[in-house]
């Protein structure tokens, strides 16, 4: 195992677009796939959630803010195998930060083509943009040769 650059890091955030959000419900984690976007310039790392009714990403927001996020990739294949792990606190987008935000988003977020998937008429869903501040950001690279 080696520890990742910061470059090294950008350019595993800067080509995913998909990860692992952590959230506390009570005392007990919620992990959840979630599309990201990255903007490595600033930093910035925003993540539009889409809600129903009875959300329960929403629910756990009003908990507690902190949050933890990790984004896996395999280099080539059987090579080399590195993570990100991001830890800090989401807060909701700013109307005066939302260009920049919806900006990353586009970069290389990934979303379902068909937003039905949730079960909830697209009407009764809310979208919000957050932003996860980045407190600590680390990356790790296994080799899967020896």
């Amino acid at each position: 195992m080696r520890e990742l650059s910061a470059d090294e890091v950008t350019t595993v955030l800067s080509r995913n677009g998909i990860g692992v959000l952590a959230l506390l419900d009570g005392d007990q984690p919620y992990p959840l796939p979630m599309s990201f976007g990255y903007d490595g310039d600033r930093p910035l790392f925003v993540m539009q959630f889409g809600a129903g009714p009875d959300s329960r990403k929403f629910d756990c927001l009003e908990e507690g803010a902190k949050a933890g996020f990790t984004v896996y990739e395999e280099t080539e294949p059987g090579t080399e195998w590195r993570s990100v792990v991001i830890t800090g606190e989401l807060r909701e987008i700013r109307d005066e930060e939302t260009v920049d935000a919806y900006t990353a988003i586009a970069a290389n977020a990934e979303f379902a083509p068909d937003m039905a998937i949730w079960g909830v008429p697209l009407e009764d869903t809310s979208l919000t943009v957050f932003e996860l501040t980045m407190n600590e950001c680390t990356g790790r690279a296994f080799s899967m040769t020896r």
